[in-house]
Parts: structure tokens; C-alpha cells; sequence
């Protein structure tokens, strides 16, 4: 899960959980206040009647109820002696008994009343809700319970429509506070996002960028201090790498050169016996595969240290029918046969040396690790508006799986048991695909059909 989502959850969790604590108790105190008004008005009904009863003087007399606070009519009243004899009920006793044994003084009650028989704002079922109060007064020395309720079925409904609307409004909230937390997580990590995206742009092609300081200088100023320290070590270290190989390979063209010139030299001797020819010529051998690491390796440099393209409009296929002539010595004593299906131009944006240098390395791949006689080499193109795609296949031996992957890593082969039969240095595949990308490109090497190496180059049409 992401920075951001988590930063959401928490703050929508906590603002909610808040929320949902303060509408609790707002609501709580919502429906606490109208039943202590309604347990004052049936209290001081109850005071008022009791004191009625005092007045009479005896229980058996009758007592007046004229001068009411409220019409009695309206509540439910039932009056008893110590004996269980009734002395008075209200006309709502007639409908319900809202006797609970279990001695409350307070206690709320649902009885089914048919709206039929009477009118108390009944629910969709016909239950009314009573708010009961038992208050307990003697008289002539004798104790009488009043038992005094008063329907509330319309505060009920009143409260479940205000718990519906709280819901409906911490739903609302919900939502709200989700939509501001996660624009606020966004505005907190914009700055982070920045210098990631940053980071991104820094490769070993752009060391030399760097991330932009800001003037607040909190933690993330602190991080972006340290992120370019970093990349200045790194360029440090990367410039170094890369001015060693080619001063290494600089250095040692000359003599590599030279020896080569004084093996030849030897060669040219007629006092040489067969055993020294045949040792000069291995030598010969190892110091021409020296060289052509030399200048890989010289190659390579310059691709990572320039990575300008001198742009100019290529013929792909002009550049293929050449590579292929300078080869062809090379493929006919080799018995390979080429098929070159590149008839159309096929023209492209590019640098003209090094789509040159691409076509020579894929060629002479394709050379070197195809069958040992009466080899195949096919060159076919496809374009479309926007890129072009060339495909070189060459006969040749599957290639494991696990090593496609690896296959453009330096110095990597997969023939490593007869990497000096096929004389490659590891380096060839290494700087196509250099090329490929300077030009914005693609590529890829699959085992193709009829036990065919297929290698695929995407090329942008416009660079």
C-alpha cells in the first residue's frame, strides 16, 4: 500500500472516529434532554395528584381533579392502597397494563395499542412507546403507589429520524473527509513525489543533475542534501570507471598493435620451422582477439562518455546491403547463405556511424555463432508510421532460457566452452543495444522458428 493511502487511512480514520464520538454525544445529550422535561412534567403530575390524595383526608374518599397541570386523560394513571385497591386510572388504562415487576421507579415501555380503539401516534405496527414514573406518597399513614406514563411514540420517531439523519450526515462526513484527506496526503508527499521523480531523471546519462533545494529547510530539504551528496559520489565513481577503461584501452592498442606487426613480421620469415609457424600464428590469433576487445572496450567509452547523436536521415537498408558487403568474403568461405528482404527503403533519424556500428555487430553475431556449414542469415524489415522494425535471423543453436536475459550484459557469452572457436569478446550485443537505446529504441533476441536465433531492433522513425 502506498504512502499516501496509508496517510489517507489514518487521517479519515481518526477525523471519522472523532466525528462519530462527538455525534454520540450530541446525540445522547439530544435524547437525555427531552426525557428529563418529560420526567419533570409526569413528576410534577404526580406530586400534584398525590397531593390531591392528601387533601381528601382518607383513602376511601374521592379526590378532586379539577385544576390539573395536564388533562389526566392524557396519561396513563393508575392509583392503588397498600391492599392493591385501586382508587383511580386514567381512561388509557383500559388499552394497557404497564405493570413491570421489578421495582424501577423510571423505566420506558412498548405496548401494542390498535389505532382502532384509540389515537396515540401509534408506529406502522400500533406500538406506543410510555415513559412510566412510580412515586410512592403516605396518606392517613397508610403507602399508595401512583403509577403515572405518558405515551412518547412521536418523540421516538422524532429520535430514530435524527438517528437516521446522523447517519446520514457521518456518512456524508465520511466521504468529505476521505476526498480532503487524500487531497491533503497528496499535498504532504507532493513535495516527496517531486524528488522522487527527480531521482528518476538522474541516470548515468544525467549524473550531473541535481535535486533542486528549497528554502524551508526541514526534513525533506535534509533528504534532498543527501540524495545529491550521493549522486555526487556516484558521478565521482562513475567518471573514474569510465576514464580507467578508456585509458586502459587506449594504452594498450599501441603495443597490441605493435606485437601484431612483429608477429607478422615473423611470419614473413622463410627459416621459420612449421612448430614456430604454428606458434606465431596462435599468437597472431590471441593478440588480433586482444585487439578487437581493445576496441570494444575504446567503443564502449565513447558510448558512455558521449552520448550525442550527430542526427541525419539513414536508409536503414542502404546501411545493411553495405555491412553485408563488407561480409561477404567472410560468409562465403563460411558457406552461409544470405537472404536480404530489406528491397524498400527503410529511412530513419539516427546517427549514421553508430546505426553503422549496430548492423556490424548484429551481422557479425549472426556470423559468428551461426552453423558451422551451409549456415542462413535473413534480413527482413516491417515499418509503420511511427518505427521501424528489423528483424535478423541466423541458423544456429537454440539458446537456453535462462541466458536470453543476460544475453546484452558485457562480457557475457553463452558459448562459454568454445568462446575462443567463435573468437567473440562479449561485447558486441553489450554495445548494440547502448546504440538501440541512445536512438530511443528496442531490442531483443528470441529463439525464432526452424531453429533460428532471431534478433529484433524497434527504431523511432523521427529519433
Amino acid at each position: 500500500m502506498k504512502i499516501r493511502k496509508k496517510i489517507t487511512l489514518w487521517i479519515s480514520g481518526t477525523a471519522l472516529l472523532s466525528t462519530i464520538v462527538f455525534s454520540s454525544i450530541i446525540f445522547w445529550e439530544l435524547t437525555e434532554e427531552p426525557f428529563k422535561l418529560i420526567d419533570k412534567e409526569i413528576q410534577h403530575m404526580a406530586l400534584v395528584l398525590a397531593g390531591r390524595i392528601k387533601d381528601a383526608g382518607s383513602l376511601g374518599d374521592t379526590f378532586d381533579l379539577n385544576g390539573m397541570p395536564y388533562d389526566p386523560d392524557d396519561y396513563w394513571i393508575r392509583v392503588k392502597n397498600d391492599q392493591g385497591q385501586v382508587l383511580y386510572q386514567s381512561k388509557l388504562t383500559e388499552f394497557a397494563d404497564l405493570f413491570v415487576p421489578n421495582g424501577k421507579s423510571r423505566y420506558l415501555i412498548e405496548k401494542h395499542i390498535p389505532r382502532s380503539r384509540i389515537w396515540l401516534r401509534q408506529d406502522s405496527k400500533d406500538d406506543v412507546l410510555f415513559r412510566v414514573m412510580v412515586v410512592r406518597e403516605q396518606v392517613s399513614g397508610r403507602p399508595v403507589e401512583i403509577r403515572i406514563a405518558k405515551p412518547i411514540e412521536d418523540l421516538e420517531e422524532e429520535l430514530i429520524d435524527l438517528a437516521v439523519y446522523i447517519g446520514i450526515s457521518l456518512s456524508f462526513c465520511a466521504l468529505t473527509i476521505f476526498i480532503l484527506s487524500y487531497a491533503l496526503a497528496g499535498r504532504i508527499l507532493r513535495p516527496i513525489s517531486s524528488i522522487i521523480n527527480q531521482s528518476k531523471e538522474i541516470s548515468e546519462k544525467s549524473l550531473d543533475k541535481r535535486i533542486p533545494l528549497e528554502k524551508t529547510q526541514d526534513e525533506l530539504y535534509d533528504l534532498s542534501v543527501a540524495l545529491n551528496r550521493m549522486f555526487d559520489r556516484i558521478q565521482h565513481s562513475f567518471n573514474q570507471q569510465k576514464e580507467f577503461i578508456g585509458n586502459a584501452s587506449h594504452e594498450l592498442k599501441s603495443p597490441i598493435t605493435l606485437l601484431m606487426l612483429a608477429q607478422e613480421d615473423m611470419l614473413m620469415s622463410e627459416n621459420l620451422s612449421s612448430s614456430a609457424e604454428d606458434s606465431l600464428m596462435k599468437q597472431l590469433e590471441t593478440s588480433r582477439r586482444m585487439s578487437h576487445l581493445v576496441k570494444n572496450l575504446l567503443d564502449l567509452s565513447r558510448l558512455e562518455q558521449r552520448d550525442v547523436l550527430y542526427t541525419d536521415r539513414v536508409d536503414l537498408a542502404a546501411l545493411a546491403e553495405r555491412v553485408l558487403k563488407d561480409y561477404s568474403d567472410v560468409m562465403a568461405e563460411k558457406q552461409i547463405s544470405v537472404q536480404n528482404q530489406m528491397n524498400e527503403p527503410c529511412p530513419v533519424i539516427g546517427d549514421p556511424e553508430k546505426l553503422f556500428r549496430l548492423f556490424v555487430n548484429l551481422i557479425d553475431n549472426a556470423i559468428r555463432y551461426n552453423l558451422p556449414t551451409q549456415g542462413t542469415i535473413k534480413i527482413m524489415a516491417m515499418k509503420s508510421e511511427t518505427e521501424v522494425c528489423v528483424e535478423i535471423l541466423n541458423s544456429g543453436h537454440e539458446i537456453p532460457e535462462q541466458d536470453l536475459s543476460r544475453l546484452f550484459e558485457q562480457f557475457y557469452r553463452v558459448e562459454k566452452s568454445r568462446a575462443q572457436a567463435f573468437g567473440g569478446s562479449g561485447l558486441g550485443l553489450a554495445i548494440a543495444q547502448k546504440i538501440v537505446r541512445l536512438h530511443h529504441g528496442r531490442i531483443a533476441i528470441t529463439n525464432g522458428p526452424g531453429q533460428m536465433i532471431q534478433t529484433t531492433v524497434w527504431l523511432p522513425v523521427k529519433g
